[in-house]
């Protein structure tokens, strides 16, 4: 009778820990580059020359500047327009994020290997990039009588690295693991300073974004989970994995762990009040075999969140596994939770 006892006692702990074992939260939180960072006034001369390059006569740099009603002309009608918290628009394409502010475009992005981002190509060896681009640590933009100096920090140059062209800038965000241009960014002065991606100084007036009501702000977290979950997916199709199929609940389950991690000021995949992943989606009745959950903060918009967390190993490798078929991501403000689950397999008849 003793054996036997022992015999349920060890079969129900290694149950336990084949159940607990489908959820894996060993991997830490991603805390973004925008932490700590704050525009500082500056009581010194800065001095605003930079060796720049020449601005792109063709690509997707050409864009910056022009009309929207141009771009409908060349594109169309795009699938959808997202807001934002910095006063423009992201008019999204197959391909293309395109920023438009006042009938403007005043940025635009890819990662997309079939668009013309010259002078680079996307998939291109870094070595390459920082052959044909000037390396400077600390890059200007002069507005009027406004000077904003951009530092960048190593990790900066190595993940995203900042160019100056003539009145035009581009983020190259870099694929550490695979050594390759990963996308690009191209962007006005205003909309750089705006974003405020690296450390800066000023001279002269900041330029404040306005703050949005909380109807816009719904509007924009919910804009932001789409291009996050939306982003994740081009990568798994470039990296052989198939496209997660979305699913609403754990939409919901993602937006309300980013919402609490926002509302209680922390990080991390343990709720104070909720829980773990496997309490917050039992919460929500999902069924699944296995299940992972990346988290991250202090990242401006989605395209950054993604490309920080592809370069940090342990996001990368729960972004693109392929066993995972169905995912969610939420975004409130700056938190950003992305869900990924394996369904159970359908019974077979009869069984």
């Amino acid at each position: 009778m003793k054996a036997l006892f022992r015999i349920l006692i060890i079969a129900t702990v290694i149950g336990l820990i084949l159940y607990y074992a489908t959820i894996d939260e060993e991997h830490a939180p991603l805390e973004g580059p925008n932490t700590l960072q704050q525009a500082i006034p500056s009581d010194q001369y800065i001095n605003d020359y930079n060796e720049e390059l020449l601005r792109p006569n063709t690509g997707i740099s050409t864009m910056i500047g022009q009309p929207s009603d141009l771009l409908i002309q060349n594109y169309g009608e795009p699938k959808r327009k997202d807001a934002t918290a910095f006063g423009y628009e992201w008019w999204i394409y197959e391909q293309l994020m395109i920023g438009i502010e006042q009938g403007k475009v005043t940025q635009v992005y890819t990662n997309s290997e079939d668009v013309d981002v010259s002078p680079y190509t996307i998939g291109q060896p870094v070595e390459d990039v920082y052959r044909m681009t000037i390396m400077d640590a600390e890059v200007s933009v002069t507005i009027g009588d406004n000077i904003y100096m951009f530092t960048m920090s190593e990790d900066d140059t190595k993940n995203r690295l900042l160019v100056k062209f003539d009145t035009l800038y581009a983020q190259l965000y870099i694929d550490k693991e695979e050594g390759k241009l990963a996308g690009v960014r191209f962007m006005d002065g205003k909309t750089l300073v705006l974003h405020q991606p690296y450390e800066m100084q000023f001279i002269g007036e900041m330029i404040v974004k306005e703050v949005p009501s909380s109807f816009q702000q719904f509007e924009i977290n919910q804009a932001s989970a789409e291009q996050l979950f939306e982003l994740t997916n081009i990568y798994r199709k470039k990296f052989g994995a198939k496209s997660l199929v979305r699913s609403e609940p754990l939409n919901e389950t993602a937006m309300a762990h980013s919402e609490d991690m926002f509302l209680q000021n922390y990080i991390s995949h343990e709720s104070p009040t909720y829980g773990s992943l496997e309490q917050r989606m039992d919460k929500n009745s999902i069924s699944y075999e296995e299940a992972n959950e990346n988290v991250a903060m202090a990242y401006f918009d989605a395209i950054e969140a993604v490309h920080g967390l592809l370069n940090s190993p342990d996001h990368r490798a729960i972004m693109l596994d392929k066993q995972y078929t169905h995912g969610g991501a939420g975004v409130y403000y700056n938190y950003y939770t992305q869900i990924f689950i394996k369904k159970n397999a359908p019974k077979e008849s009869g069984l």
